[in-house]
């Protein structure tokens, strides 16, 4: 068993086909398939079943991954421990990001982190609170920023931010930032909001049944693009951050207003494992993180 077909393995799984593996990995689909053969020779099981949009984890698979990703982990946190050990700050850090966020951040650090330090390689992730917190307790990543996450004895969280929930419509709803809108009109208005199983619309959920405001839920969507194209389109309303809609709204394509009675708060957190000591990279990222966040993006969001 060689490191490559592991590393082949886990790229397979996440691409869910050759294809588009061989595309990211940069090698040919029958190089890809022949590592594949080899580990299923080597382990006597079926890792992949195929589809008609191609290829699946067996329930031997998915095991395997379970299974694999934190040794995986533990190798490069090995590697860039060693190279830290030599003076220089070096290795792959994976950051975890609100999708608001992402591509702000991802932006301001390859400006000036990877500029201070160019032996580190970051690797983004973006997701809601609850993807990016299992993404830190399953060690896929180092320190990610999560809004209100659920606690876990296992991070260690601190805050950074609070800010509004604001309503964001197209420019007919007459929304102004200065100008907060009752809870209560939220059961006048059609919403997208992310999926049941998503911490802040649970959290809305919870809050509407305590006002018994009845909520006009017409779509679900997790990530903010097709939410935000649902509202651009005038179908729906949704709850978010003024950060999420800046350019937008600086454009008059969208309008917002925070809520009231009651006002509804969000804190953004920055949260790494306890049980993994952060490397010299990760921890420099996390106070450059820190810094981006109380500096740039802190003076545009309201509150």
């Amino acid at each position: 068993m060689e490191l490559r077909q592991l590393t082949t393995f886990l790229a397979v799984a996440e691409q869910g086909s050759l294809r588009r593996a061989s595309a990211r990995l940069r090698v040919a689909e029958t190089a890809l398939s022949r590592q594949l053969r080899l580990l299923e020779q080597e382990f006597g099981v079926a890792l992949f079943r195929r589809h008609g949009r191609g290829l699946a984890l067996t329930p031997d698979g998915v095991a395997l991954r379970e299974r694999l990703v934190p040794l995986l982990n533990g190798l490069a946190q090995l590697k860039t421990d060693l190279q830290s050990r030599s003076g220089e700050v070096a290795g792959q850090v994976t950051l975890g990001l609100p999708w608001l966020l992402l591509e702000r951040l991802s932006t301001a650090l390859a400006r000036r982190f990877i500029r201070l330090y160019p032996a580190v390689n970051i690797r983004f992730i973006g997701g809601f609170a609850d993807h990016l917190r299992e993404a830190l307790l399953g060690g896929e990543a180092d320190v990610a920023l999560l809004f209100d996450p659920a606690p876990a004895a296992a991070l260690l969280l601190r805050p950074l931010l609070s800010e509004p929930v604001m309503l964001i419509a197209a420019p007919a709803a007459g929304y102004r930032l200065d100008q907060p809108v009752p809870f209560r009109q939220l059961a006048g208005v059609p919403l997208v909001l992310p999926s049941p199983r998503n911490p802040f619309r649970q959290r809305i959920e919870a809050l509407a049944a305590a006002q018994d405001v009845p909520l006009n839920l017409r779509f679900e969507a997790e990530a903010l693009a097709p939410q935000k194209a649902l509202v651009l389109e005038g179908v729906a309303e949704m709850l978010g951050s003024v950060e999420g809609v800046r350019q937008e709204l600086a454009a008059g394509t969208l309008c917002a207003a925070p809520l009231s009675a009651p006002e509804v708060v969000r804190t953004l957190y920055l949260a790494e494992p306890r049980d993994r000591p952060l490397s010299r990279a990760a921890s420099l990222l996390a106070e450059a993180v820190m810094a981006e966040i109380r500096g740039e993006v802190a003076a545009e969001l309201p509150g």
